[in-house]
C-alpha cells in the first residue's frame, strides 16, 4: 500500500505528463471529483468542470477538457503533504481551441489519499483567465 505521498507524487507526475490512462490508475473507484462548481453565466461555458464519481467520469471530463484546450505545458509547482492529504499547486499554459486565445493560471488540486488511492480530488483556481480565453472575440 502506497502512502499518501507516493501515490500524490506518481498522480502529479503522470497528470503533468499528459499520461491520462497512467494518471486515472491512482483514483479509487469511488472519487469523488470536484473540479469546481458551475455557476450559471460565470463559468459554466467551462464545460468540463461539475462533480463526477468514478474513474470513467473523470476521464470523460478530461475528454470535454482536451477537446477544447490544447494544453502547452503543466508543472508542478509545490507539494504539500498531512497525513492522508496532499495539496499540489499547478502551473498551467493552454490554448483554447474555438478561440485560439492562450491562457495561464495556477490551480491547487487537494487529494484525500486512503488505501493508496486518491478518494477525493478538489480543485481551486480563479478560473478567470480560462473564462477570458473562451469568450474571445
Amino acid at each position: 500500500m502506497d502512502g499518501t505521498r507516493e501515490v500524490a507524487s506518481g498522480w502529479f507526475e503522470a497528470l503533468t505528463g499528459g499520461d491520462i490512462e497512467r494518471a486515472l490508475g491512482f483514483l479509487d473507484p469511488e472519487v469523488e471529483w470536484i473540479n469546481y462548481s458551475p455557476v450559471a453565466g460565470y463559468n459554466d461555458d467551462m464545460e468540463w468542470i461539475g462533480t463526477c464519481r468514478g474513474p470513467q467520469e473523470v476521464l470523460a471530463s478530461f475528454q470535454t477538457f482536451v477537446g477544447a484546450v490544447d494544453v502547452g505545458a503543466e508543472s508542478l509547482v509545490r507539494l504539500v503533504v498531512d497525513g492522508d492529504e496532499a495539496m499540489g499547486v499547478i502551473h498551467e499554459t493552454g490554448t483554447v481551441k474555438a478561440t485560439g486565445r492562450q491562457f495561464e493560471i495556477e490551480f491547487i488540486q487537494w487529494l484525500t489519499v486512503r488505501n493508496g488511492r486518491i478518494t477525493r480530488w478538489k480543485s481551486y483556481t480563479d478560473p478567470s483567465q480560462i473564462i477570458r480565453a473562451i469568450r474571445a472575440q
